[in-house]
């Protein structure tokens, strides 16, 4: 049962770096190319499509994607029953809510600068916990623990 979980793990992991990969290329490319208009809070008057509106809903849908996953993760290493594969995978969920809620934050009150600070401090902590469950999962614990097998 832990092995297939293992597996599952490692299959969550793999997709999470995949999106993570694609949604840091498309944050970039809305970052230095897409106009986001400020909206007007009567209505959210004129706040309707421009130029690249397609490519920041992808983008929200990716993220939206990415925090399901790193839920998921997170109940997959419940179950594993290894404390810094739990510890790796709830970091990863808390920097996935940080990015998402600020990146919402961001688009939706005026794209305030710290806004986009926190929403790409929470995309690096995302890779740092990441990189950190790829290690427990697929390093044996005698390795990392310095234990003999």
């Amino acid at each position: 049962m832990r092995k297939m979980m293992n597996h599952g793990l490692s299959a969550m992991i793999t997709l999470l770096f995949l999106f993570l990969f694609i949604q840091f290329f498309l944050g970039m490319y809305i970052n230095l190319f897409v106009v986001i208009p400020v909206i007007s809070h009567f209505l959210m008057m004129g706040y309707g499509p421009y130029s690249g509106f397609q490519i920041v809903m992808v983008h929200m849908f990716l993220g939206i994607l990415i925090g399901f996953i790193s839920l998921g993760i997170l109940f997959l290493s419940i179950g594993t029953g290894q404390r810094n594969i739990l510890i790796s995978a709830v970091g990863l969920f808390l920097s996935v809510l940080l990015a998402g809620i600020d990146g919402l934050v961001f688009l939706f009150d005026g794209q305030n600068n710290v806004n986009s600070y926190l929403m790409s401090t929470g995309f690096i902590l995302a890779i740092f916990f990441s990189i950190l469950l790829v290690v427990y999962v697929y390093v044996p614990n005698s390795q990392i623990s310095g234990k003999p097998n």
